[in-house]
């Protein structure tokens, strides 16, 4: 298939006049009408603009190859994801990942308010910090997802494309796992703080135990950035293994959303009763109150399904 039968064919499966067309790529319609009847070929601003439009290669685009594109970018092998595809998928994967992220944090060093401040204020302040990190992951749980379709079936990627991509993943895995690393040593370090407190009556509000919540939120957000990193090349990468994975997962993980606030946050109220009240042994409980919600929601929104 040559240009002119392809420019022809993804401007009709987008549904465009030749009209509307032209005013996106900002020429005239006679241009477009020339184009795909091969009697001229757009200049190379016009087919990079052109690549991002249709969502393909400039390879698929100059070269005389027949590789049917369905009507959402499917052919007869997978989805077609264009290298500007993949950017765009990870960089809102990276997005959604620090909105998490930060959710987290916050709610692991809120814990830090009751824990040095005895002012009643304290706890307040400590009840609104939580309810803004339980509405971060509310709110991130919520927001419709983009690029669905690239996590639930098959890809066909560029030869030249996926080549260069696997190679930069080597190179980022190493850095993802230096910071995943980075979080186990902060974590392994905070718990040595409580040694260094003064040892007076009020060793519990030495300034220096508030390192150890900011320690471990600042560890847990390294974790969630860098898995969510892992997670998002590997769909790429060994795109194959991942589609049955998600196939195999997509009904377990289905109102996952609310594992990620409900465990946090039971982990938070954990903390803060121990630390407050010094009530360990029966705080644990909170996990138990956990579970047992979760699992009820679960099974009640799976009976509505």
């Amino acid at each position: 298939m040559e240009f002119y039968q392809k420019l022809k064919k993804l401007r009709a499966q987008k549904g465009w006049s030749q009209e509307e067309f032209a005013e996106k790529l900002q020429v005239s319609r006679q241009a477009i009408s020339k184009w795909e009847n091969g009697q001229g070929f757009p200049e190379t601003e016009k087919l990079v603009k052109m690549s991002r439009l249709f969502q393909v290669s400039l390879d698929y685009l100059l070269k005389d190859e027949d590789q049917s594109i369905g009507e959402h970018g499917t052919t007869e092998e997978g989805y077609y994801a264009s290298q500007e595809v993949v950017e765009a998928y990870l960089l809102s994967k990276k997005q959604g990942a620090k909105k998490i992220a930060a959710g987290v944090a916050i709610l692991i060093a809120s814990i830090l308010l009751p824990m040095y401040f005895q002012e009643a204020f304290s706890y307040v302040l400590f009840m609104m910090v939580v309810a803004v990190g339980v509405a971060i992951l509310v709110w991130q749980g919520f927001s419709v997802k983009a690029y669905k379709e690239l996590e639930t079936q098959p890809l066909v990627f560029d030869d030249s494309f996926i080549k260069d991509f696997r190679q930069k993943n080597l190179v980022n895995r190493k850095r993802y796992g230096i910071l995943i690393v980075t979080g186990i040593v902060i974590i392994i370090l905070s718990f040595g703080i409580p040694f260094l407190t003064n040892d007076t009556g009020q060793a519990d509000r030495d300034p220096l135990l508030v390192l150890m919540p900011l320690a471990w939120a600042s560890a847990v957000y390294l974790f969630i950035i860098a898995g969510s990193a892992l997670e998002g090349e590997r769909l790429v990468t060994n795109n194959e293994e991942y589609v049955k994975e998600y196939e195999k997962d997509e009904e377990s993980s289905k109102h996952g959303w609310i594992h990620a606030v409900i465990w946090p946050l039971a982990a938070v109220v954990f903390l803060a009763i121990g630390f407050i009240w010094n009530a360990w042994h029966p705080g644990w409980l909170v996990f138990l109150v956990a579970a047992v919600f979760t699992i009820a929601y679960t099974a009640w929104k799976s009976s509505k399904d």
